[in-house]
């Protein structure tokens, strides 16, 4: 099986990927919290949902970050948004960083090392980036935090949910 990961900045997207991506997003939307369909910015951080209108303004921000695009034999498994160049007030000691928006891998072709790979890419991005990464996960994701945990990301802050006091967003960050 053939495996390849494309790196699509900003804008630069064919329109079949454009339609690929947009499936995915929609396929796995309400596995995110809120759902992505609802969602009116790719670094939302009130869990609360937007109208129904909001699902273009997401995909539209999505189209506008990089995005890293994982293939197998010519079919989108799997993708990675990120932001260049992003700063998080809170976290004010790594500077300016690349902020990993959203990660996903469709259901089918899960624990097969598919977002290990995307990671891995983004860890070899460029030395003309920024040296840090950081992104955000719920403290329930708990599949993907033994990921990271594994890709050695640091837990660096931790923001209680406004809905449901057990639920954690954590911010966590390694350099390159």
């Amino acid at each position: 099986m053939v495996t390849e990961i494309l790196w699509r900045q900003p804008g630069k997207m064919t329109q079949f990927e454009q339609r690929s991506l947009e499936s995915l997003v929609e396929e796995v939307s309400d596995e995110f919290v809120p759902p992505l369909s609802t969602r009116s910015s790719t670094t939302q951080a009130v869990l609360a949902s937007a109208s129904g209108s909001a699902s273009i303004s997401y995909f539209d921000e999505l189209l506008m970050e990089h995005c890293l695009l994982l293939l197998e034999c010519d079919q989108l498994q799997g993708f990675l948004s990120f932001r260049t160049f992003h700063r998080d007030t809170r976290l004010p000691h790594i500077g300016i960083c690349i902020y990993v928006s959203t990660i996903s891998v469709r259901p089918a072709a899960r624990r097969r090392g598919l977002a290990r790979l995307l990671y891995q890419k983004v860890l070899g991005l460029p030395e003309t980036l920024p040296a840090w990464i950081l992104l955000c996960t719920r403290s329930t994701n708990t599949h993907h935090l033994q990921l990271l945990d594994t890709l050695g990301f640091k837990h660096l802050l931790a923001v209680p949910s406004r809905r449901d006091p057990a639920v954690d967003s954590i911010y966590l960050g390694r350099k390159r």
